[in-house]
């Protein structure tokens, strides 16, 4: 489990318990995790590890994106994110103690 920020929301699963008519304790059950470890993750105090949001999800019967809050990025910053980053070519570095290689000249 992760702490999170204070006021900050990263899940919905008390929004999903609600929609599918669970209580805390249906989850907390089917976890096998203490009913405020439900509570914690309802209230966003404390967020559930990726493996058990994906069997929360399992448990509700709904995709596990919808457990998220979704991002409000634009889709500019997306897209830029998206885009492979640029190689830069670098000179070969000198070790120390090398001595340089000498070029023969072709006759």
């Amino acid at each position: 489990m992760n702490k999170t920020s204070k006021g900050k929301k990263y899940n919905r699963i008390k929004a999903e318990l609600a929609e599918a008519g669970k209580q805390n304790a249906d989850l907390a059950n089917y976890m096998g995790v203490h009913p405020s470890t439900v509570s914690d993750w309802c209230t966003n105090t404390n967020q559930p590890a990726i493996q058990d949001l994906f069997k929360i999800a399992e448990f509700l019967r709904v995709d596990v994106r919808k457990l998220l809050v979704p991002t409000t990025w634009e889709n500019e910053i997306l897209t830029q994110a998206a885009e492979p980053p640029t190689v830069q070519k670098l000179k070969p570095s000198k070790r120390p103690g090398s001595k340089p290689k000498s070029r023969q000249k072709n006759k």
